[in-house]
């Protein structure tokens, strides 16, 4: 009996139909679930988001050390205490992944990685939670159009805020193309599966540029306007000192994902345009050691961001405020 049989039986033994409003789509490919299953790093605690009836969550627990299934769906709850109960190395907690404070979830240097099938409508918020968090890395199942918003170049008119909060925080990549007949039910586009391996904390901090932009999507949902906000961005970049020494999670991330990079390089596949340019050298005559938010203002001034722009809360800027934004920033970063 094939996969999609099998869950269509387990959903009509359990009388569940399912909700379009959730974006209920459950992947029953073989293939592409063993290839999700394959992104396990051994022994690594994989938290994983949208488990449904459970049958990728057992697939995923073959390489975890642990896992830890969240559901929003409470009528999947008997069903998933039963895969509880046939493999202690999982549990799930029934709540929305929004809510769900991930980083409880992961002890002190342990391996932990995210897994998601996400809802598509999901995405941006979800990607927030994603900012600095103790993870090697985030394997995501993406609607094909989203995936292609990460990958966008800054002078596409295809760039957004999920553009550049993807480049700011992560080197992200392609694993595989996922048709949309490997689910049930089908969604109404084709998706893929991609990679999202945190940047080191202190190579963010090293590219101004970067710096400005990390600080806004920290401080996003806040009220505070642009303008405000980048001036505190600039007078604490300006400030900064050398990092602190990574803990052992991190060095062991940082590492994986330098070497990620080194074989990305070597097969020509990663994007050398992303120069890091360190505070304190070049950018020293950009408007030197800023100590005042009034000499921040004076920088921002030198940017030429739009006022329409500045005058606006981070989280409320449509995806042209971005690519202005931007465009600003980097420019007077690359002059």
């Amino acid at each position: 009996m094939s996969r999609e049989r099998i869950v269509i039986s387990q959903l009509e033994a359990e009388g569940i139909d399912l909700s379009e409003r959730l974006g209920q789509h459950f992947l029953v490919d073989e293939r592409v679930i063993s290839e999700l299953a394959t992104t396990v790093i051994v022994g690594s605690k994989v938290i994983e988001v949208g488990s449904g009836i459970g049958h990728v969550t057992e697939a995923l627990a073959q390489r975890a050390g642990s896992v830890v299934g969240i559901e929003i769906d409470k009528r999947f709850q008997p069903v998933l205490e039963d895969v509880q109960k046939r493999n202690s190395r999982i549990r799930f907690i029934f709540g929305d992944a929004l809510r769900v404070q991930f980083g409880s979830l992961i002890g002190r240097d342990e391996e932990a990685q995210i897994i998601a099938n996400l809802p598509f409508h999901i995405t941006e918020p979800f990607m927030y939670k994603l900012i600095d968090l103790p993870i090697t890395n985030a394997v995501l199942m993406l609607g094909d159009n989203v995936a292609r918003e990460f990958q966008e170049s800054e002078a596409s008119m295809g760039f957004g805020k999920l553009s550049l909060l993807g480049q700011t925080f992560f080197d992200s990549r392609v694993l595989t193309q996922v048709p949309r007949e490997a689910f049930f039910p089908r969604p109404r586009t084709d998706a893929v599966i991609m990679e999202f391996d945190p940047k080191d904390k202190r190579e963010v901090q090293a590219n101004p540029a970067d710096y400005v932009f990390a600080y806004l999507f920290r401080r996003a949902g806040r009220y505070g306007l642009v303008v405000n906000d980048m001036k505190q961005a600039l007078v604490e970049a300006s400030q900064r000192g050398g990092g602190s020494d990574l803990s052992k999670r991190e060095s062991h991330r940082r590492d994986r994902s330098n070497a990620k990079r080194e074989l990305r390089q070597l097969l020509g596949e990663y994007n050398g345009s992303r120069d890091i340019s360190v505070f304190g050298n070049s950018d020293r005559s950009r408007g030197g050691t800023i100590v005042s938010q009034s000499q921040a203002l004076d920088v921002i001034g030198k940017m030429g961001i739009p006022e329409s722009v500045l005058g606006k809360p981070f989280f409320r800027l449509d995806n042209q405020d971005v690519r202005e934004l931007t465009a600003a920033v980097r420019g007077f970063y690359s002059r």
